[in-house]
């Protein structure tokens, strides 16, 4: 018979517990749906979905604004090999200071999404350190950086939230791209990970 500590027996029972449909939570898919139907041969299909709650941690879509491109795993690590390395561009973890801390995707900035927000006093310094000139005033984005934004995964809002408010600044589309995997897809990937000490 196997020993196991009293610690490690309650993590195994809650990790077992936290996988079993028994003990799993119903969530809505987006803010508007908590399943979807279609109609396959006749049979009635749902979707429905358990884990994290929403709006917290709603799915989101793949497109989240027009002219902005969605990547996958291969073109950020592209984008770390080319735009990164020759200084045009930036990997962008808007997930809070200290989720970052505990491991991102190796080569990645953390501005989190309170930054990006229209009434921080502190945006327009923002925009000048992504190379946006006269940031406060008629903004000029020919020499701004381009950005790769991500959060924490396909169910983290904050990424999408931070696009639309580098948009509604007038940040060009063309000049944004959008990693939805995010640091749990990344991880989950087995790909490597930076921790920050």
């Amino acid at each position: 018979m196997v020993s196991v500590r009293p610690a490690a027996h309650a993590a195994l029972v809650a990790a077992i517990s936290a996988a079993s449909p028994l003990f799993a939570q119903s969530a809505s898919i987006t803010e508007t749906a908590s399943a979807f139907g279609f109609t396959l041969n006749g049979s009635e299909i749902t979707v429905t979905r358990s884990g994290p709650s929403c709006p917290a941690s709603c799915v989101q879509p793949i497109r989240v604004a027009e002219g902005v491109d969605t990547l996958g795993e291969l073109e950020v690590i592209g984008f770390l090999q080319t735009a990164v390395s020759n200084g045009s561009g930036l990997l962008v973890d808007v997930r809070p200071p200290a989720r970052f801390s505990s491991g991102s995707v190796p080569g990645a900035v953390n501005v989190p999404l309170a930054t990006f927000l229209p009434e921080n006093p502190y945006r327009g310094d923002l925009l000048s350190a992504l190379g946006v000139t006269n940031a406060d005033s008629t903004p000029g984005f020919a020499q701004a950086f381009t950005l790769v934004l991500f959060g924490n995964g396909p169910d983290d809002a904050d990424a999408p939230d931070a696009i639309r408010h580098l948009l509604d600044a007038g940040y060009p589309d063309g000049k944004i791209k959008y990693y939805r995997g995010g640091a749990s897809t990344w991880s989950a990937l087995g790909l490597s990970n930076s921790v920050v000490q």
